[in-house]
């Protein structure tokens, strides 16, 4: 059953398992009967502001708003609104917001579409944040493969191409990760999957993480140029696991070839380079490409091909008619998605809209938003709009101490800790170290040793070690400690 009445859908976490079972349910009876809700969204208005371009998600959301009897403003070209003049987002969205019923945003910085949940006096629909998500193509692909698939457990799904940049790529695999689907990333011209992605899957998604050849996906490298053997790609391969095997996970080296068992399914998901994000290649080409020369083999029979498009060269059109290819389907399931989607976040079911609430991601563990210590990604919300978006995140530990960014989801190592009753810093490695443990509410993380000197702080003694060694002993760190005394 859907919760989605008044809520904003930034990432694709912000959707239960019941919510998008709910917006399937509904996609499904828009299907069989358009003509049941001709109307039902009339005096509704969808508000698209559109900062980067699009074809599908705008024009597939603005369809799916009309197709209901509701009313469309649309911001597609920003030089010609008050962006030129210097507004906010903050600004723009709290304007649009009380014009409209919805808002659905793109926009090129990572967590603009979060700080635009958290201004927006209505609901907001993420239609991609940079780099980040965009949770709403992973309903349209998730839905195309149920179809196809009739299931997503056990099903393995290739995710090829340029896989740091690709936002499509990113929401996608934690919602495949969540349904118990196996992932292999398979990245084109060094663009590697982002570690950090890697660390949420296994630490939010319980999977298991490691390296391998690619066995018979090399054929997607047939092409490719320089005379290199295609095997020597790797790949990361994202299996589920319980939560007691994480120890066992690693990416370190090469272990064995991908392969595809007897009975089981395949689909490949390859995406375009991003290159209005950087998405060049560094060095030799070697990208992965489709055509039917590459799936020619017995190995690929019963395959799915799939691409949220638009298509540059990766995607040959020679398998425009292969019936394994089901991209232009994929795109045209994003009326009744979207349809569906408008449907539970307006309450277009149940009568009027909840009482709009404030927006919160869901955060397990500690939060971290004092003053001094910044993103580092540069293209984050929270180094653009610094008036209004407030540095916010989750403590994380794997080997050392990170921050990771409410935002932007990035990850920013903290080199420094000190405490604040002492107003003493010392290097974090010895965080672990310090007994008693430091209370969380007197803790503050730094990115260097100037940065805690000028927020006051002075250095711990240079002997600090002699009076407290490391006697190896197994003990909790110091996040599980503050974590429990937290909860």
């Amino acid at each position: 059953m859907s919760q989605l009445n008044g809520r904003s859908v930034i990432s694709v976490d912000d959707l239960s398992v019941g919510d998008i079972e709910a917006i399937f349910k509904t996609a499904d009876d828009v299907r069989a009967h358009p003509g049941a809700y001709f109307g039902k969204a009339a005096g509704k208005i969808a508000a698209t502001l559109f900062y980067e371009p699009s074809t599908r998600t705008r024009l597939s959301f603005e369809a799916a708003m009309q197709r209901m009897g509701g009313g469309v403003i649309s911001t597609w070209d920003v030089s010609a609104s008050s962006v030129a003049k210097g507004e906010s987002l903050a600004d723009t969205i709290r304007v649009i917001g009380s014009y409209s019923d919805v808002v659905v945003l793109r926009h090129p910085w990572e967590g603009a579409a979060k700080l635009a949940a958290e201004y927006a006096p209505v609901p907001v629909i993420n239609a991609g944040d940079g780099k980040r998500e965009h949770p709403t193509q992973t309903l349209c692909d998730l839905y195309t493969l149920r179809e196809y698939h009739h299931t997503l457990k056990g099903l393995k799904v290739a995710l090829c191409g340029d896989l740091l940049n690709g936002r499509t790529i990113h929401s996608l695999a934690f919602a495949l990760a969540r349904s118990g689907a196996n992932v292999i990333f398979v990245p084109g011209d060094g663009k590697e999957i982002p570690d950090y992605v890697l660390r949420r899957l296994e630490r939010d998604y319980h999977t298991h993480v490691q390296r391998e050849q690619l066995g018979i996906l090399s054929a997607l490298f047939s092409d490719a140029p320089m005379g290199e053997e295609p095997a020597t790609v790797d790949a990361i391969y994202v299996t589920p696991s319980e939560p007691h095997q994480l120890a066992m996970s690693s990416i370190e080296g090469t272990t064995v070839e991908f392969h595809l068992g007897s009975g089981e399914a395949l689909s490949i998901y390859v995406t375009r380079r991003q290159k209005e994000r950087g998405g060049y290649a560094s060095g030799p080409e070697r990208y992965p490409t489709l055509t039917t020369r590459s799936l020619e083999t017995g190995r690929f029979r019963d395959i799915s091909i799939l691409h949220p498009l638009p298509r540059v060269d990766e995607l040959s059109p020679e398998m425009d008619k292969d019936p394994r290819s089901l991209y232009f389907r994929q795109a045209a399931l994003g009326v009744p998605i979207r349809m569906a989607l408008l449907w539970h976040i307006l309450g277009l079911e149940k009568g009027p809209p909840a009482q709009r609430e404030p927006y919160l991601p869901k955060v397990e563990g500690m939060r971290y938003s004092l003053p001094g210590f910044d993103c580092s990604n540069e293209t984050c919300i929270t180094n653009q709009e610094r008036l209004f978006a407030h540095p916010q995140f989750q403590v994380v530990k794997d080997l050392a101490y990170k921050l990771r960014c409410l935002y932007c989801d990035l990850e920013t190592a903290a080199t420094h800790v000190g405490n604040s009753q002492s107003h003493i810093y010392y290097s974090i490695e010895l965080l672990d170290r310090i007994l008693p443990p430091i209370l969380p509410e007197h803790i503050r993380f730094f990115q260097s040793s100037d940065a805690a000197e000028s927020a006051g702080y002075r250095r711990v003694a240079d002997n600090w070690d002699r009076y407290h060694p490391d006697t190896g002993k197994d003990r909790r760190s110091w996040l599980e400690s503050a974590s429990g005394r937290s909860q």
